[in-house]
């Protein structure tokens, strides 16, 4: 009830300052490229006077990747494959969520009170301040994934292909700038670290529910139908599991047989085997441009309050 009740205060307050009007805009001279270029350097140098930010991700995406190559070590394409392979995909989808989302809520609060004083004072407007974020992020979107999947795409027995592990990198890293985005617009929408971190867990967890793994696809509520078709996760997921199981040939040693091939699995799971893979890869990210509009929105609200 806490924290409802501050999350409609901070979001009633992201209103008031929306409709007021922006101060002493003549004031900011430079150019737009400029403002970019200025709030870029010093996201650069806040990272290299603090690399234990970037070596912690280091780690801990190293970590991660050897937890799941061991965990699922060598998966054979028999019988056992449908569960182990979906399973540790889904992993990859969570993994990169929950890692994003929880990173980022932290990222915007804790700026806030000098980007408010510098944007009233008029050194940069809100837009060259959130294009210098998405840069600084850049790295981390392309390097992380490709990182984990490095480690253990191969070690799991995932398809053996160039373009299938390529694929997979690029699911990665759509499901990372989705998560990002999310991040960004609920800590600019509640421009409060705990607060934040308090409504993560909830807010994710419909999406996780309905992220294609945990319950058959034609047995969604019609009532949860928005969620279905607004998950990220559900997009990232079937991603990885079209470039996985298409066109895939399982091993049956004794009867019964519950999967020939990979488009049993597909249908098990209510994936479509004739399904491209790059549909679901435009929605990761237009999902997360959506959230970084709509954290922008939020974080325009409250520099103006």
């Amino acid at each position: 009830a806490v924290v409802s009740t501050q999350s409609g205060h901070y979001g009633r307050e992201c209103l008031d300052g929306f409709n007021r009007k922006e101060p002493n805009p003549d004031h900011i001279r430079s150019s737009t490229f400029r403002q970019v270029a200025e709030n870029f350097k010093r996201s650069f140098l806040n990272t290299v006077r603090n690399p234990a930010y970037t070596r912690t991700r280091i780690v801990q995406t190293i970590i991660v990747g050897l937890l799941c190559g061991l965990a699922y070590y060598d998966t054979k394409n028999d019988q056992t494959a449908a569960q182990n392979k979906s399973r540790v995909l889904f992993n990859i989808v969570v993994y990169f969520t929950f890692g994003n989302v929880f990173i980022q809520t932290m990222s915007i609060p804790l700026e806030l009170p000098v980007v408010k004083r510098e944007y009233q004072n008029g050194m940069y407007t809100t837009v060259p301040y959130f294009l210098s974020k998405i840069i600084a992020e850049i790295p981390y979107l392309l390097g992380l994934p490709l990182m984990q999947l490095a480690i253990c795409y191969f070690m799991i027995g995932l398809k053996n292909s160039a373009s299938a592990f390529f694929i997979a990198v690029l699911a990665s890293i759509g499901i990372s700038w989705a998560s990002t985005g999310l991040g960004w617009f609920l800590s600019a929408w509640t421009g409060d670290v705990r607060i934040a971190g308090a409504l993560t867990a909830p807010i994710i967890m419909p999406f996780f529910l309905f992220g294609g793994l945990y319950q058959y696809d034609e047995s969604t509520p019609v009532y949860f139908l928005p969620v279905k078709y607004t998950s990220w996760i559900r997009y990232g997921f079937e991603m990885l599991m079209i470039n996985e199981f298409e066109g895939m040939e399982l091993e049956c040693d004794a009867e019964p047989c519950f999967f020939k091939n990979g488009t049993d699995v597909l249908n098990r799971y209510g994936i479509d085997a004739g399904s491209l893979w790059w549909p679901n890869m435009a929605a990761l990210w237009i999902f997360g441009a959506v959230m970084c509009v709509f954290a922008w929105g939020c974080l325009m609200c409250r520099v103006r309050r």
